[in-house]
């Protein structure tokens, strides 16, 4: 199953996860995760939270942060994070796909560079639609199939070693299926060749997504 797969890598890296990838991260990412801490407000959820990479950033507008993961390893690494932050996290170990809140539980639900990895993300949006409140917000930053045909057909070839190290699709249109799943797209910025899209939007009020792409 590929949910035990994937738990099982992340469990098995979580030690090591920040030092692998933090070069690579400051190269490509940029100021992207600032940025996208700053757009989370109210009541938060962020799925799939590793290593709480993002709890730095959390801005003063945060009422509450409840955080969730499949992996307890990155679990672990997020509490001893939020623990030297001083910050407040509620977490819980859960799959993307189904998650185990009440419907319009949280104003901002969020996710940062997962849907790559989860098996099902259309499962995964309708489910973040389900817990955002109407008047909320979906934030993501996720990694996507460039437009760049060159740089997309790099995607493509590496993309079989990627689900092998690490679950990861590296070339999922992630964004055009948040849109034909009825998400209203607020603010976009994109960066890398248009890899890495940093996306504000509004759920839909009767989620129902398309195959994957």
């Amino acid at each position: 199953m590929e949910v035990r797969r994937v738990q099982a890598i992340y469990d098995a890296r979580a030690k090591l996860y920040d030092r692998t990838v933090g070069g690579a991260e400051r190269l490509l990412l940029g100021e992207f995760r600032r940025l996208f801490a700053a757009e989370l407000r109210g009541e938060v959820l962020e799925i799939a939270v590793g290593s709480g990479l993002n709890l730095p950033y959390y801005p003063p507008a945060v009422d509450r942060i409840v955080a969730v993961d499949l992996s307890r390893g990155m679990l672990l690494e997020a509490l001893a994070r939020a623990n030297a932050l001083q910050r407040p996290v509620a977490l819980a170990q859960m799959e993307a796909g189904r998650l185990a809140f009440p419907d319009a539980s949280f104003d901002t639900v969020a996710v940062s560079l997962a849907l790559c990895t989860v098996p099902n993300p259309e499962a995964t949006l309708r489910e973040m639609a389900r817990v955002c409140r109407a008047t909320g917000r979906v934030v993501l930053l996720e990694h996507v199939r460039s437009p760049v045909w060159p740089i997309a057909v790099v995607q493509w070839l590496l993309t079989p070693l990627q689900q092998r190290a690490l679950g990861c699709h590296l070339a999922r249109e992630t964004v055009e299926t948040v849109r034909d799943g009825g998400f209203t797209i607020e603010r976009e910025r994109r960066r890398f060749f248009s890899i890495f899209r940093l996306v504000v939007a509004r759920p839909p009020m009767n989620p129902a997504l398309p195959k994957s792409r």
